[in-house]
């Protein structure tokens, strides 16, 4: 499995934002990165309204996979959150990094992204802490030396 980054914080702090610079960052680096959100809030749809995959999903499907020459993507019904370690056995196996945003309450490695640094405690879980920054975010950078540094031990 490969190693996984989790991105944790209040909202609206740029969590998503640090996420999209450090997936530029590492595959331009020659790394091969896999995303995964945690999504807290219920139903979701990846899939628009109308479309095949959504049509199976409405009409009851427990899983639903859609493949081309260029994508995979799954939807599968569960009344409980996928472990974190499954998820990436299962789906990121091909990766040399996965970042993930969320999952506040695993145990993988995490940068902290609040508003500031008092709020740090509460993300930490007892977990290897990458890196704490603010909502500004102003010293990219400084996380991505980190994150290597991470990624070479």
């Amino acid at each position: 499995m490969p190693p996984v980054i989790c991105i944790v914080g209040t909202s609206k702090t740029g969590k998503t934002k640090l996420m999209e610079e450090l997936i530029k960052d590492l595959k331009g680096r020659g790394l091969k990165v896999g995303a995964l959100k945690s999504h807290k809030h219920g139903d979701f749809e990846i899939d628009v309204k109308g479309k095949d995959t959504w049509k199976y999903a409405n009409a009851g499907a427990d899983t639903v996979a859609i493949t081309s020459s260029v994508k995979f993507a799954v939807i599968k019904n569960e009344n409980v959150m996928t472990d974190i370690d499954e998820i990436c056995e299962t789906y990121f196996f091909d990766t040399d990094v996965v970042l993930a945003d969320g999952f506040t309450q695993s145990d993988k490695p995490r940068i902290i992204v609040v508003e500031n640094e008092q709020d740090a405690g509460f993300f930490e879980r007892g977990c290897r802490v990458i890196s704490i920054t603010d909502e500004k975010i102003k010293d990219l950078k400084s996380v991505f030396q980190k994150v290597l540094e991470f990624l070479e031990t």
